[in-house]
């Protein structure tokens, strides 16, 4: 029983695009990385989403928690009445929450009678937009204990979840940013937020704990109280965390991430958003990343390559036969930009493209060589050929490679060889994370 998987967000309701009008291109950023989280969503396919929100009914000593059957709203409010949204609560995992809060003498409240509030409509608006079925819901609310008292309430959510379950830590940052901010001007507002995003990038989330409470307040914030309980649920896991965006662009921070919990049995995940983040944030900023939380799997070197399909098809891929970086994960992030952007048979990846590419990534086992080609199966092993300085190399199972004369055939290609020219061949195998 965990949770894996949790996800940052603001809630102005000016990223609604009914509510936004001519004032999204302000929130441009916010606004992609809210569709980003969307898409990840749809990967991720949770049964039920977790959604703590400043917004919704607050008690002073006591945490919230929604118990009514199922829960609606929209953005009248905002001048939107049409955008609404509907969901079903998860009254089973609610009931489990409120009774082992209840033995961890956690002070905890039912909320009945509610509507769905701006905190937990804007981001589910945008992480449901693309699922194909409606999730279940536990709506909460913090309350104003001690930070190390929600710290616990994270804690025992954890404790209790099962199956697939996405948290969501709602919540804006500074509302004062600049003068005429909504909550005022406190220069402090800009440290306070670049405190939020150094330590989301950094992915020591019980830092957190150790903000100034005189600096949280002076900021204006909504939003610290909802990353504690995302801590509590994060506590003693190995976990990756992804930085998305941040603007303030009326004096509000927005700040848009994901934290993923990183088990032996989630390396797949983490190695195709390794890839994925290394391409994005390259095609979008011009900058190499640096891998955080490295699983101990990829603490070693080896080759590897970094295929990219659009639309099913092939759209770049460029690799490593062994190992020219510190170690894996740096491996995977210089050949998925290589990928992208240096394979000959392919312009460079648009930003615009981001959105339709997948991922695969290859890591190479150490290659034996061959005496016979009756040691060789294209469906298991890869080949590389040389002769001299000339070497050519092909991944195994490969859609319409199916014999090993065809197999030698290309790698004998790549190489600038002629099969009849081959010296030396060698197979390896590969451990393949994500489909080709």
């Amino acid at each position: 029983m965990s949770i894996d998987y949790a996800f940052v967000t603001p809630h102005p309701p000016l990223i609604i695009p009914d509510v936004g009008g001519r004032y999204l291109g302000d929130v441009a950023a916010t606004v992609e990385s809210m569709k980003e989280l969307g898409r990840r969503a749809k990967e991720i396919s949770p049964e039920t989403i977790i959604v703590v929100s400043p917004h919704c009914e607050l008690f002073l000593r006591y945490f919230g928690i929604v118990t009514q059957e199922s829960i609606e709203g929209n953005f009248r409010e905002f001048g939107a009445p049409n955008v609404k949204l509907q969901f079903d609560i998860d009254l089973d995992l609610t009931q489990k929450i409120i009774d082992s809060a209840k033995k961890s003498d956690l002070p905890i409240r039912e909320i009945r009678d509610v509507y769905l509030d701006h905190g937990a409509m804007v981001p589910l608006y945008y992480i449901t937009r693309e699922l194909s079925y409606k999730p279940k819901l536990v709506l909460l609310s913090f309350s104003l204990l001690p930070m190390e008292e929600i710290y616990s309430f994270g804690k025992v959510i954890d404790s209790v979840a099962e199956g697939k379950v996405l948290f969501v830590a709602s919540g804006d940052m500074s509302h004062r940013l600049i003068p005429g901010a909504p909550a005022g001007y406190d220069p402090m507002g800009e440290v306070f937020d670049q405190a939020m995003v150094e330590i989301l990038k950094n992915g020591n989330l019980k830092a957190l704990l150790e903000i100034d409470p005189d600096l949280a307040e002076r900021a204006g914030e909504c939003g610290l109280r909802s990353l504690i309980m995302l801590a509590g649920i994060m506590d003693g896991k190995r976990i990756r965390t992804r930085f998305l965006s941040y603007e303030g662009p009326f004096g509000v921070g927005y700040l848009v991430g994901e934290v993923i919990s990183v088990d032996s049995n989630d390396l797949t995940s983490y190695i195709l958003n390794l890839a994925k983040e290394a391409v994005e944030t390259y095609v979008r900023e011009r900058r190499v990343i640096a891998p955080k939380n490295i699983p101990e799997e990829l603490n070693r070197r080896a080759g590897a390559f970094v295929t990219i399909k659009k639309h099913g098809e092939l759209r770049g891929c460029i690799g490593t036969i062994q190992g020219t970086q510190p170690n894996l994960a740096y491996e995977i992030i210089q050949n998925a930009i290589s990928s992208a952007t240096q394979d000959p048979r392919f312009p460079p990846v648009r930003e615009e493209e981001l959105p339709e590419l997948t991922y695969s990534v290859d890591i190479l086992n150490p290659p034996e060589k061959v005496t016979d080609i009756s040691q060789l199966d294209p469906r298991i092993y890869g080949v590389i050929v040389e002769r001299g300085w000339q070497r050519g190399l092909l991944l195994p199972d490969l859609e319409g490679v199916d014999t090993v004369e065809e197999q030698l055939r290309i790698a004998a290609l790549k190489a600038g060889l002629n099969i009849n020219e081959i010296e030396n061949i060698y197979r390896f195998t590969v451990t393949r994370y994500g489909e080709k």
